[in-house]
Parts: structure tokens; C-alpha cells; sequence
């Protein structure tokens, strides 16, 4: 199976794409790497990858896939306190787009501002 995983670079995604490796599927990351200088998850399994913001993919960014599976977002309250806007735009305007785009519907990206 095709999968695209979202946050693959994160704490869970880091290990989720261990597991669809070794369950033979075909995976490709997207993770557009915030946190690139403090990893904390050890090894990342190298698979090719998106460096994409969430809120710009676009409905050809999904194409050929056979399941999305979404663990992008910005997790710690410490950050959402920082930026709210920025948090609620990825969390939830991001989330439900891909949702949309997952299902074929063309919608308009979610630019960060």
C-alpha cells in the first residue's frame, strides 16, 4: 500500500513509519521540519519525502496514494500559547482540509500569515 504519513519526523511518525516499513508498505513523509534541530526521537527511518507546510498542499500533493495518515500538528501548550492563530490554523484549518483533499474535493490552501 501507498501511504502518505504526515509528521513522520515527529515523536509518533518517527515510529509509525518503522512499523508500515516493516509491514512492507511504501510510505513518503511529509513533514515540513519546525523542529529539524531538536529531534528527540532517535533514528528516523529514511523514506522519501514532502518538506511541505501542511496548509499549502495542494489536491495533486495526494495523488497516487492509496491512505493519508494525518500526525502533523503543533502538540505542547507552551507553543500554542506563543501562537495561537498559528497552532488553531494547523490544527484544525490544515487538519480538515487535508480531510477534504483527501476525498478528491479541490479547496483553497491555508497560507500562513
Amino acid at each position: 500500500m501507498r501511504v502518505l504519513l504526515t509528521g513522520h519526523h515527529g515523536y509518533i511518525g518517527s515510529v509509525l513509519t518503522k512499523m508500515l516499513l516493516q509491514a512492507e508498505h511504501q510510505v513518503t513523509g511529509l513533514d515540513c521540519d519546525y523542529f529539524l534541530q531538536n529531534r528527540f526521537v532517535g533514528e528516523v527511518a529514511g523514506v522519501p519525502g514532502l518538506s511541505k507546510d501542511l496548509r499549502e498542499l495542494e489536491l495533486s500533493d495526494l495523488e497516487g496514494y492509496d491512505a493519508v495518515l494525518h500526525l502533523a500538528a503543533l502538540s505542547n501548550d507552551p507553543l500554542g500559547d506563543i501562537n495561537p492563530q498559528l497552532t488553531y490554523e494547523i490544527n484544525f484549518h490544515a487538519t480538515t482540509r487535508l480531510a477534504r483533499l483527501s476525498s478528491g474535493e479541490s479547496t483553497t490552501p491555508c497560507h500562513p500569515q
